[in-house]
């Protein structure tokens, strides 16, 4: 039985859980949220399975497999059927290269946005022992180093710019190659689309749909995506903790995303 440690808005554990219900795999769900300072709440071992005490990791047969995007390929090669790898090596390397964006910027943008709208004023209602203590364990230098410019400058970080700017460039790419085809990577729906789509759901919970209500393409593979059984019981289904919070603050903060973003 696979054990997935996970939370429900974590887009790195969206796109699992995505995968998961895609392959129709029974799984087990240990609740693990490290967004909000709550590192009191870690599991005894938990770094033993992922050394920064991020989520998720899966347990399969004893062992553990973090990141996210490892993790995908690691359930295509232990769980193969149905694939979710296109055919071709050529269309592979699509795929791969769509999910190469994540750790090459993406997946940090999304980060500093969540920061800057909404997790800053979620720390500012905890405890400062508690949020000094949380930032202190964190093993992630990049993120402790972001997050601590991101909630110190909020809509008016230095990262800001930039994150929004990929964001842009990301969804307008998205847009562009869809106009081409039916998925990222070709003809096949592929791992491609499971580990992009969950930002798209991001910035929407940030009230940011209008930004780019005239991508057609992209909003048309969202829709898409989304009226998947699969997607409903993935991503739907697990809800998220922080819905009013990031309704409020996104609300707030679309004037300045919107001059950031060039609308």
């Amino acid at each position: 039985m696979l054990t997935l440690y996970h939370y429900d808005r974590s887009t790195a554990a969206q796109r699992v859980r995505l995968l998961l219900e895609e392959k129709q795999l029974p799984w087990e769900s240990v609740i693990v949220d490290t967004a909000r300072g709550d590192v009191e709440e870690l599991p005894e071992d938990y770094h033993r399975l992922n050394p920064k005490g991020l989520v998720p990791v899966i347990v399969n047969d004893g062992a553990g497999i973090a990141e996210s995007l490892v993790i995908l390929e690691y359930l295509e090669d232990a769980l193969p059927e149905p694939s979710f790898r296109p055919l071709s090596p050529e269309a592979r390397a699509r795929m791969r290269l769509w999910m190469r964006k994540i750790d090459d910027g993406v997946h940090v943008a999304s980060r500093t946005i969540g920061v800057c709208l909404v997790n800053r004023h979620i720390y500012e209602a905890k405890s400062a022992g508690k949020i000094e203590k949380y930032y202190a364990e964190m093993r992630d230098e990049v993120r402790r180093t972001n997050d601590q410019i991101n909630i110190a400058g909020g809509l008016d970080s230095p990262l800001l710019p930039d994150a929004v700017a990929t964001f842009r460039r990301l969804f307008e790419e998205i847009d562009k190659t869809l106009a081409q085809g039916a998925w990222l990577a070709g003809e096949t729906y592929s791992l491609a689309d499971i580990a992009l789509v969950v930002y798209v759901r991001r910035m929407e919970s940030f009230m940011m749909a209008p930004l780019w209500r005239h991508l057609g393409h992209l909003n048309d593979w969202y829709t898409r995506i989304a009226e998947r059984p699969a997607y409903r019981r993935a991503v739907e289904s697990w809800g998220d903790v922080t819905a009013e919070q990031r309704r409020e603050h996104g609300k707030a903060a679309f004037p300045r995303i919107a001059e950031l973003w060039g609308n």
